[in-house]
């Protein structure tokens, strides 16, 4: 009886041993298989989320750049070629400028996403009197990569000072944008990607 005790005790540890390095073999390949799955450059999800910075232009002739960055909580800041541009000693509306784009952002689907974004048009001359706020929203998608994404629908909401709706102006151009990728020294590319219209 004592013997088969102790051999059943036997067998109760061998096997508990055993159960212990399966657990904790199990335990470390989870975080190696999502390692395998993690881009560390571009991110887990970069070809279905828009997160990280674009350089965006629509298609209308000598339409200005926009420098954009998705990020990963869902806000959105921007910079338009020319905002802080203004001829200084004038007056309004050619000594306007507009402040940075501030926004939110979300995602609608596997690769689509919804914006809506904020600029402050002032007086560039002190005291800086505001003259109106400018809300931009917009729709896109990516393509296939996730490197490129095309603004699907379009429009700008302007308001009074004090809150008040003035107009609102559909944008009836498309426009397109390009990841802006990483580079990691001593790399670096002889050419910048631009944002083009795809090709037919």
């Amino acid at each position: 009886m004592l013997f088969f005790l102790k051999l059943n005790n036997r067998i109760f540890c061998k096997m508990l041993a055993v159960t212990s390095v399966l657990f904790l073999a199990f335990a470390a390949i989870t975080p190696v298989l999502q390692a395998q799955d993690w881009d560390q450059i571009n991110g887990r999800d970069k070809v279905h989320d828009p997160t990280g910075a674009w350089l965006i232009r629509n298609d209308a002739e000598g339409s200005p750049f926009i420098l954009t960055v998705f990020h990963k909580g869902g806000t959105l800041t921007g910079d338009i070629q020319g905002e802080g541009a203004f001829v200084p000693g004038v007056l309004p509306p050619e000594s306007v400028i507009n402040s940075p784009e501030s926004g939110v952002w979300q995602k609608t689907g596997w690769k689509t996403f919804a914006v809506t974004v904020l600029t402050m048009e002032y007086d560039g001359n002190p005291p800086f009197a505001l003259f109106q706020f400018d809300k931009v929203q917009f729709t896109g998608f990516l393509n296939e990569s996730g490197d490129r994404m095309e603004i699907t629908a379009a429009a700008i909401t302007t308001f009074h000072p004090d809150g008040s709706q003035k107009d609102f102006i559909p944008v009836s151009t498309k426009a397109h944008g390009v990841r802006i990728p990483l580079e990691v020294l001593p790399s670096t590319a002889l050419s910048l990607p631009i944002p083009t219209a795809p090709k037919p």
